[in-house]
């Protein structure tokens, strides 16, 4: 499995109010979507946020194929964009890698 995913999507931002375009990486083995203000600030390191995704959930919205939602530690992150499948389908990879994490663990503390 692939390690690190990115591309872009807009992100609501209650702040400015309305979408912002971002730059986002989605880490597998960190279990992080970090993203950027662009893909140049990102090469250059200056993250300007990430998103915990052990315990997320994410929602797709019915009405707007391109927009869903990340909800973790009771905070709701909004995207849009086009990458919307390859993110959940990355992060339903991302999950199914946790639960087989958990078996194995599961499994040792059996033995």
């Amino acid at each position: 499995m692939a390690s690190i995913m990115e591309g872009p999507l807009s992100k609501w931002t209650n702040v400015m109010k309305g979408w912002q375009y971002r730059w986002f990486v989605l880490d597998y083995n960190a279990g992080l979507l970090s993203y950027y203000t662009s893909k140049d600030k990102m090469m250059r390191g200056s993250r300007r946020g990430c998103v915990r995704l052990r315990g997320a959930v994410i929602g797709i919205d019915d009405e707007d194929d391109s927009t869903f939602t990340i909800t973790v530690d009771q905070k709701t992150f909004h995207f849009q964009g086009e990458l919307k499948e390859e993110i959940v389908f990355s992060y339903n990879r991302f999950h199914l890698y946790l639960m087989d994490d958990f078996k194995c663990l599961a499994t040792e503390q059996h033995e």
